[in-house]
Protein backbone atom coordinates (compact mmCIF):
# COMPACT_ATOMS: atom_id res chain seq x y z
CA UNK A 1 0.00 0.00 0.00
CA UNK A 2 2.79 2.52 1.25
CA UNK A 3 4.38 2.39 -2.52
CA UNK A 4 1.34 2.86 -3.68
CA UNK A 5 1.04 6.49 -2.33
CA UNK A 6 4.77 6.76 -3.17
CA UNK A 7 3.76 5.66 -7.10
CA UNK A 8 1.58 8.03 -7.41
CA UNK A 9 2.94 11.36 -6.88
CA UNK A 10 6.16 10.08 -8.97
CA UNK A 11 3.82 9.66 -11.56
CA UNK A 12 2.01 12.84 -11.70
CA UNK A 13 5.21 14.38 -11.38
CA UNK A 14 6.75 12.72 -14.33
CA UNK A 15 3.91 13.71 -16.14
CA UNK A 16 3.62 17.34 -15.23
CA UNK A 17 7.18 17.85 -16.05
CA UNK A 18 6.00 16.17 -19.60
CA UNK A 19 3.02 18.57 -20.58
CA UNK A 20 5.16 21.59 -19.31
CA UNK A 21 8.43 20.73 -21.35
CA UNK A 22 9.57 22.32 -24.70
CA UNK A 23 9.18 19.65 -27.22
CA UNK A 24 10.30 19.02 -30.76
CA UNK A 25 6.84 19.39 -32.09
CA UNK A 26 6.76 23.07 -30.05
CA UNK A 27 9.58 23.96 -31.52
CA UNK A 28 8.38 23.34 -35.16
CA UNK A 29 5.38 25.56 -34.24
CA UNK A 30 7.16 28.38 -32.61
CA UNK A 31 11.01 27.61 -34.15
CA UNK A 32 12.18 31.19 -34.00
CA UNK A 33 11.57 32.37 -30.22
CA UNK A 34 13.88 30.22 -28.30
CA UNK A 35 17.75 30.85 -28.72
CA UNK A 36 19.01 28.38 -26.52
CA UNK A 37 18.23 25.50 -24.40
CA UNK A 38 15.64 26.39 -22.01
CA UNK A 39 16.84 23.32 -19.15
CA UNK A 40 13.14 22.25 -18.59
CA UNK A 41 11.79 25.73 -17.06
CA UNK A 42 9.74 27.27 -20.51
CA UNK A 43 6.50 25.67 -21.80
CA UNK A 44 4.66 26.28 -25.09
CA UNK A 45 2.85 28.78 -23.61
CA UNK A 46 6.11 30.93 -23.17
CA UNK A 47 6.78 30.40 -27.03
CA UNK A 48 3.11 31.33 -27.99
CA UNK A 49 3.05 34.68 -26.03
CA UNK A 50 5.32 35.90 -28.34
CA UNK A 51 4.38 34.92 -31.44
CA UNK A 52 0.81 36.58 -30.67
CA UNK A 53 -0.39 39.01 -33.42
CA UNK A 54 3.46 39.31 -34.96
CA UNK A 55 5.01 38.03 -38.24
CA UNK A 56 7.75 36.36 -36.31
CA UNK A 57 11.57 35.80 -37.76
CA UNK A 58 14.81 34.54 -36.80
CA UNK A 59 17.28 36.79 -34.47
CA UNK A 60 19.18 38.16 -36.91
CA UNK A 61 21.04 40.37 -34.22
CA UNK A 62 19.38 43.64 -35.95
CA UNK A 63 16.86 45.46 -34.20
CA UNK A 64 13.22 43.66 -34.81
CA UNK A 65 11.06 44.80 -31.86
CA UNK A 66 10.23 41.26 -31.60
CA UNK A 67 10.63 39.26 -28.00
CA UNK A 68 13.17 36.37 -28.15
CA UNK A 69 13.90 33.55 -24.75
CA UNK A 70 17.48 33.13 -23.76
CA UNK A 71 18.21 30.99 -20.47
CA UNK A 72 21.26 31.16 -18.34
CA UNK A 73 23.46 29.98 -15.31
CA UNK A 74 22.12 32.03 -12.38
CA UNK A 75 25.44 32.23 -11.43
CA UNK A 76 26.19 34.50 -14.73
CA UNK A 77 22.81 36.45 -13.95
CA UNK A 78 23.63 39.50 -11.33
CA UNK A 79 20.67 41.84 -10.59
CA UNK A 80 20.79 45.39 -9.22
CA UNK A 81 18.60 48.52 -9.37
CA UNK A 82 20.44 52.16 -9.94
CA UNK A 83 18.68 54.91 -7.53
CA UNK A 84 17.59 57.97 -10.19
CA UNK A 85 16.87 61.39 -10.04
CA UNK A 86 13.47 62.88 -8.41
CA UNK A 87 10.25 63.31 -10.28
CA UNK A 88 8.92 66.67 -8.75
CA UNK A 89 5.39 65.74 -10.56
CA UNK A 90 4.90 62.25 -9.53
CA UNK A 91 6.66 63.34 -6.05
CA UNK A 92 8.88 60.18 -5.97
CA UNK A 93 12.41 58.92 -6.67
CA UNK A 94 12.74 57.02 -9.73
CA UNK A 95 14.55 53.58 -9.99
CA UNK A 96 16.12 51.35 -12.97
CA UNK A 97 16.20 47.70 -12.24
CA UNK A 98 18.42 45.53 -14.62
CA UNK A 99 19.69 42.33 -15.32
CA UNK A 100 23.24 41.75 -16.55
CA UNK A 101 24.74 38.47 -17.55
CA UNK A 102 28.34 37.67 -18.26
CA UNK A 103 28.95 35.04 -20.81
CA UNK A 104 32.66 34.70 -22.17
CA UNK A 105 33.21 37.88 -23.75
CA UNK A 106 29.61 39.29 -24.13
CA UNK A 107 27.14 40.61 -21.83
CA UNK A 108 23.63 41.03 -21.64
CA UNK A 109 21.98 43.87 -20.10
CA UNK A 110 18.30 43.72 -19.69
CA UNK A 111 16.50 47.02 -18.71
CA UNK A 112 12.88 47.86 -18.48
CA UNK A 113 11.26 50.11 -21.04
CA UNK A 114 10.86 53.06 -18.48
CA UNK A 115 11.88 54.69 -14.57
CA UNK A 116 9.54 53.37 -12.29
CA UNK A 117 9.62 54.66 -8.53
CA UNK A 118 12.63 53.19 -6.43
CA UNK A 119 10.64 51.36 -4.27
CA UNK A 120 8.86 49.40 -7.67
CA UNK A 121 12.98 48.90 -9.00
CA UNK A 122 13.76 47.68 -5.36
CA UNK A 123 11.02 45.38 -5.09
CA UNK A 124 11.53 43.68 -9.02
CA UNK A 125 15.04 42.92 -7.68
CA UNK A 126 14.11 41.67 -4.60
CA UNK A 127 11.21 39.57 -6.56
CA UNK A 128 14.09 38.48 -9.29
CA UNK A 129 16.41 37.50 -6.49
CA UNK A 130 13.91 35.19 -4.64
CA UNK A 131 13.13 33.51 -8.10
CA UNK A 132 16.28 32.76 -8.61
CA UNK A 133 17.63 31.83 -5.57
CA UNK A 134 18.72 27.91 -5.25
CA UNK A 135 18.16 27.50 -9.32
CA UNK A 136 20.53 26.43 -11.23
CA UNK A 137 19.03 28.09 -14.27
CA UNK A 138 16.89 31.26 -15.45
CA UNK A 139 15.37 32.27 -18.49
CA UNK A 140 14.97 36.02 -19.65
CA UNK A 141 12.52 36.62 -22.37
CA UNK A 142 13.24 40.29 -24.10
CA UNK A 143 13.56 41.99 -27.24
CA UNK A 144 16.85 42.85 -28.52
CA UNK A 145 17.87 46.32 -29.42
CA UNK A 146 21.68 46.19 -30.24
CA UNK A 147 25.10 45.47 -29.24
CA UNK A 148 28.30 47.93 -28.92
CA UNK A 149 31.67 46.05 -28.84
CA UNK A 150 34.83 47.59 -27.57
CA UNK A 151 38.61 46.17 -27.07
CA UNK A 152 39.60 45.56 -23.55
CA UNK A 153 43.14 44.99 -22.88
CA UNK A 154 43.58 44.17 -26.63
CA UNK A 155 40.25 41.85 -26.92
CA UNK A 156 36.96 42.65 -28.04
CA UNK A 157 33.75 42.67 -25.53
CA UNK A 158 30.75 42.82 -26.52
CA UNK A 159 27.58 44.64 -24.51
CA UNK A 160 24.13 43.56 -26.06
CA UNK A 161 21.30 45.77 -24.39
CA UNK A 162 17.72 43.75 -24.44
CA UNK A 163 14.65 45.22 -23.30
CA UNK A 164 12.95 43.13 -20.19
CA UNK A 165 9.68 40.81 -20.84
CA UNK A 166 10.27 37.92 -18.27
CA UNK A 167 12.19 36.32 -16.25
CA UNK A 168 11.48 32.32 -15.48
CA UNK A 169 12.74 29.85 -13.15
CA UNK A 170 11.09 26.30 -12.59
CA UNK A 171 10.19 28.56 -9.70
CA UNK A 172 8.09 31.17 -10.90
CA UNK A 173 8.16 33.99 -13.31
CA UNK A 174 7.65 37.94 -12.90
CA UNK A 175 6.73 39.88 -15.61
CA UNK A 176 7.15 43.65 -17.20
CA UNK A 177 3.19 43.04 -18.60
CA UNK A 178 0.65 42.40 -15.50
CA UNK A 179 -0.89 38.84 -16.28
CA UNK A 180 1.44 37.39 -18.38
CA UNK A 181 2.95 35.32 -15.57
CA UNK A 182 -0.50 33.11 -15.64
Amino acid sequence: MKKHHLLMPMIFLLLSTQLLAITSEILKKYPYQLLTNDYGILNEANLKRYTYEVNVEPFTGKFSGLDYWRCYETKNVTVWYEKGYYDPDEKITRGNPYIEVKINSTTYVYALRRAFSLDYAQDKVKKWHQLMKNQQFVCIGGSYVRTNEKIRHGKKEYNQLWVFENLTTKKGCDSYFSGWCK
